[in-house]
């Protein structure tokens, strides 16, 4: 399952950890983080990501609290009722064998571009065939772009060093940085060479609510400057400060900043550790704040601590302590220029490509005997296949480099898959045909999904709904947990139905977006579900093995999928798709207004991307649509998801605002009246 974002890269969520010395946005069973909404793709950036860490914009709230999101797909009549089958020792195997061999560690965690995950797709397409599944138009493999994990190259490419200019034009003093231990880029900025002015922008935040702007003592003396930034927020061990006490707010997100400097016209970002760090000089992980799947051109760095007082004490006769105790004191900016002196250097950033595959396979329909589908003739079953391969920035194991088995997320799910594909192989062929297939990157943001989605193989306009597995293998206490119930007419029965047959219990939620494949068909207005057997302390980390697979429940869970879809491709009415009030998945949306867009995960970078937009949201009123690509709001330039939530932050409910959006290649500017936060 995606971990998100920024959004979403999928549509991933926070928990706030207070503890005695320290106040920040951490991952739930993570290290201390202030990029923990770093917004991945992403990523749902999969703030998901980045981390992906993320948030979903079409409830107009960024998402507060660890929440797996879960949708499952049902439709259509509940004519016939399925037999309760219990499930035999020799399903049990194949499940096990399944998951075994994907969480293997051959499969090097299933990451994109290792050897393991191409072995993995091979491995699919093959079942697929043994199975009996037909190919679309003789393809069984729907192959797409994806970027993989930045890198730097080499390190005479990426040099940096701080210079105090003459008046006369003559080099004073030159302060020369080293990669690796007293300067790293940041995978979330881009390459260039620079030669930029400084300035100290304190924390590098603009919080109206709080009436605290970094900024406002600079004006547009930042723009094309290196903007010298501390981490964290002011005031932060104190439990009376203005940005909630000792909890953190969006403001300490590096993302965050990083937009905020970007829409004051910033030529580069450079970070340094606040006084609370333990280690003041201690750098961050490349990735720390997501790969720069947004295409974010500015350089962004860190500059170790000890050098970053140099600097200013050279500079001002002050301390970068002393700055922050001010700060701390008055809740007054101490931003200012840095006179004479310069950012040199170069940041080389690689950021490989590499094929990816969406596995599908199919059992043609027969059609109804005397019955109309209206077209809607396609169910469709998927599951993602990808995992996070050595550990990524999505990883909940901070700072390790081991293979992410992905055995519940989702070995489980892949494997149900094709159990499911063996079952109704077996019985087929139904009046709608049945489309089985296993995404790739969906850890990265949905890319497989959407890119089906974007480019079916069948026309969506004939998917009567989709089904969607992930994290399947961990059932306690007999309880599913199936999202999408209210997306589509009859689903609610249908779960019901087939679930109480089956002796599960069952949490339901009627909403169809969440951290998953289903949101690429459900943003396109198809009826979805998505089973989910729960969260667990493995997630995302080297710890999630095949040993710790209840495949037992896993094939309980392969018979109810199989009943569920079987109905849906045998029922003469389909489910009728419905628009789900949007309400936030858990915690609330602050001081944002409410826009209304849905995010599209799948095209990252030069804008923000929107599948569709919210019936009777602001953005649906001002006539935004499905495609559209915000490059402008207002008076800030849109480059990615984290812009846009930064630059819908700096305006009120009420106002009406100007939209540029990029639709079928020319701008089109809209009015936008926000909404009252969510």
């Amino acid at each position: 399952m995606s971990l998100p974002l920024v959004l979403m890269r999928g549509l991933h969520t926070l928990v706030q950890k207070k503890t005695k010395h320290c106040r920040e946005l951490v991952p739930i069973h993570s290290e201390r983080s202030d990029d923990a909404d770093a917004i991945r793709s992403s990523r749902f950036g999969k703030d998901h990501q980045g981390l992906m860490f993320g948030f979903c914009e079409h409830n107009g709230t960024r998402l507060n609290g660890f929440a797996i999101v879960v949708c499952l797909l049902s439709a259509g009549s509940l004519g016939a009722e399925s037999p309760q089958n219990q499930p035999d020792n020799a399903l049990q195997k194949r499940l096990r064998d399944d998951v075994t061999w994907l969480a293997a560690p051959e499969r090097e965690g299933r990451g994109p571009g290792t050897k393991g995950i191409r072995a993995a797709s091979a491995w699919i397409g093959q079942q697929f065939d043994e199975i009996g599944l037909e190919s679309i138009n003789g393809l069984r493999e729907q192959s797409f772009t994806m970027t993989l994990e930045a890198t730097l190259p080499k390190k005479q490419a990426n040099h940096a060093e701080f210079v105090k200019m003459a008046s006369d034009g003559s080099q004073e003093v030159s302060l020369p940085l080293k990669l690796g231990e007293t300067f790293t880029p940041l995978a979330v900025g881009g390459s260039g060479v620079f030669d930029l002015p400084l300035v100290f922008a304190g924390y590098g935040i603009t919080a109206p609510k709080q009436e605290y702007d970094d900024y406002e003592p600079l004006g547009k003396r930042v723009a094309s400057k290196a903007a010298l930034v501390l981490r964290q927020e002011p005031q932060k061990d104190n439990p009376h400060s203005v940005f909630n006490g000792n909890q953190a707010t969006q403001h300490a997100a590096l993302v965050r900043k990083i937009a905020n400097a970007s829409e004051h016209e910033a030529g580069a970002v450079v970070f340094c550790n606040d006084a609370s760090a333990t280690e003041p000089d201690a750098l961050m992980d490349f990735r720390r704040a997501g790969g720069g799947e947004n295409g974010r051109s500015m350089p962004v760095l860190q500059v170790s601590r000890s050098v970053v007082t140099d600097v200013i004490k050279q500079a001002t006769g002050s301390s970068v302590a002393a700055l922050e105790a001010e700060i701390d004191r008055t809740l007054e900016p101490q931003s200012q220029l840095l006179d004479g002196w310069r950012l040199r250097g170069e940041v080389t950033i690689q950021r490989q490509q590499t094929d990816a595959e969406n596995i599908v396979g199919v059992i043609p329909g027969i059609g109804f005997a005397g019955g109309e589908t209206g077209g809607r003739d396609v169910v469709v079953l998927g599951a993602h296949y990808d995992h996070l391969g050595y550990g990524d920035s999505n990883s909940l194991a901070p700072g390790t480099r081991a293979i992410h088995h992905g055995a519940d997320d989702n070995a489980s799910g892949t494997a149900t898959l094709l159990e499911v594909a063996r079952q109704l192989q077996a019985e087929g062929p139904f009046p709608r045909t049945i489309v089985f297939i296993a995404f790739a990157g969906e850890e990265r943001g949905l890319l497989g999904s959407g890119y089906y989605a974007a480019n079916p193989l069948l026309p969506l306009e004939r998917t009567a709904a989709m089904v969607n597995l992930d994290m399947v293998g961990r059932l306690v206490d007999d309880k599913v947990i199936v999202h999408g119930t209210g997306t589509g007419t009859g689903l609610d029965k249908l779960v019901d139905t087939f679930t109480s047959q089956a002796g599960f219990g069952v949490a339901k939620e009627p909403g169809g977006f969440g951290p998953s494949d289903h949101s690429s068909f459900y943003a396109r207005k198809i009826p979805v579900l998505h089973l989910f057997t729960g969260s667990h302390t493995d997630y995302h980390r080297p710890t999630d093995t095949a040993d710790k697979v209840n495949y037992a429940g896993m094939a309980r869970i392969s018979l109810l999928v199989a009943n569920v879809v079987r109905e849906l491709a045998t029922a003469i009415e389909p489910p009728a798709y419905l628009e789900v009030a949007s309400k936030p998945f858990m915690g609330g949306g602050g001081d944002r207004p409410y826009f209304g867009s849905i995010p599209d995960f799948a095209k990252p970078g030069g804008g923000y991307a929107i599948t569709g937009v919210s019936k009777k949201s602001p953005a649906a009123e001002a006539g935004l649509e499905g495609g559209d690509v915000i490059v402008r709001l207002g008076e800030s330039a849109i480059a990615g998801l984290e812009d846009f939530d930064s630059a819908l932050r700096k305006h009120k409910a009420g106002e009406t605002v100007s939209v540029v959006v990029l639709r079928n290649g020319k701008e089109v500017t809209l009015q936008v009246t926000l909404g009252d936060p969510r």
